[in-house]
């Protein structure tokens, strides 16, 4: 069985507006419950993140810190 390993990008800074990570894309509960989540549902919160992270306006985006 092939776990999904965590997205974290070592860009830990939760934007309030958009309510996410801006270097992963998770919510502070998705951080929270990663490793007690089925794949099932690691698997939906990574289909979703980059959805999330487009979401943001550049200057408030994790990339390039």
């Amino acid at each position: 069985m092939n776990r999904i390993a965590t997205p974290c990008r070592r860009i830990c800074r939760q934007d309030p507006d958009a309510g996410f990570c801006v270097g992963c894309g998770r919510t502070v509960r998705e951080v929270f419950l990663w490793f007690d989540m089925t794949e099932e549902a690691r698997a939906g919160v990574v289909e979703a993140l980059p959805a999330r992270l487009a979401s943001l306006p550049p200057e408030r985006c994790g990339a390039g810190d």
